[in-house]
């Protein structure tokens, strides 16, 4: 199904300067202990993932991401939300739309052999991970995947 981007919450502010747009994907991925992976890297905290390459599915850059970013090969899920964030990119002095695709993945294993060496795993509770994230659609989404989840719990518990 093809995102009508007009209709998706938007975050960070448009300049009016010319944005690339920029398909990016992001996985929310939590451990037994319900702490979620983020990355601390010298841009800024992030949950993992980034840009969606040509002809790669959201899914598909998720899992490259997550092992190039934390080492942790996941299982994408189906719970997913979009979201819009404005940024400029300093390095790149550039612009940026990100349209962001958040899935909720399954943590499957670990493979560090291409880790990023200025990339930090960080494990923390979501609550936590709303107050470091650097993007507001970062946070927003983690809102939303709690929402999902305290849904799930109340829908069994009846």
């Amino acid at each position: 199904m093809k995102t009508d981007w007009r209709k998706v919450p938007t975050f960070g502010v448009h300049m009016g300067e010319p944005s690339v747009i920029r398909p990016s994907a992001y996985g929310v991925v939590a451990d037994d202990c319900g702490q979620l992976a983020i990355v601390r890297s010298p841009r800024g905290v992030f949950l993992p993932g980034g840009g969606i390459d040509a002809g790669e599915t959201p899914e598909e850059a998720v899992k490259r991401e997550m092992i190039a970013e934390c080492g942790l090969i996941v299982q994408p899920g189906t719970w997913r939300v979009q979201a819009i964030q404005f940024v400029y990119s300093e390095p790149e002095r550039t612009h940026f739309e990100k349209r962001c695709t958040f899935i909720e993945s399954a943590g499957a294993g670990h493979n560090s052999s291409g880790l990023e060496p200025d990339h930090e795993l960080i494990r923390v509770r979501p609550e936590v991970a709303t107050q470091m994230l650097s993007h507001q659609s970062h946070c927003w989404a983690v809102e939303c995947w709690r929402k999902h989840l305290k849904e799930l719990n109340d829908a069994a518990s009846i």
